[in-house]
């Protein structure tokens, strides 16, 4: 929703640290590659899964480095939708998103506020396909 206010290296970064969260539990569900293929248009950049190899710690430092706080929080905030949108919130993607959260220097209400205002979202989505869909 808001990739596109970010810079075009923060972008590449970005998706980056997607696609190393999207595999970070063993499964790269079709929902994820979904999400990261609508990141990739909306910030009008291409998908290439294997671009570059640096580690989630590397990104997340060069963004805590490199970012104003209003664009750490798309990113957390993006990070957190992709992490829910296949219904299976887990703990390795939890765990990073924490670590995100310290060193952008965010509050516990940040990250609670964006997890209820995402789920509100899915099921918005969800009653707006079942009316347009049924």
């Amino acid at each position: 929703m808001y990739l596109g206010l970010l810079k075009e290296s923060q972008k590449e970064m970005f998706l980056e640290l997607a696609i190393n969260l999207a595999k970070s539990d063993g499964d790269y569900s079709e929902e994820e590659n979904a999400i990261i293929t609508s990141y990739c248009q909306e910030m009008q950049i291409s998908f290439e899964r294997e671009k570059k190899n640096r580690s989630i710690d590397e990104l997340v430092s060069e963004f805590a480095l490199l970012c104003t706080a209003k664009e750490k929080k798309i990113i957390v905030f993006e990070i957190i939708g992709l992490a829910m949108c296949d219904n299976v919130y887990h703990e390795k993607e939890k765990t990073i998103i924490e670590k995100m959260r310290k060193e952008f220097g965010l509050g516990n209400e940040f990250l609670e506020k964006c997890k209820t205002v995402i789920k509100e979202y899915i099921e918005l989505q969800k009653k707006i396909n079942g009316f347009m869909f049924s």
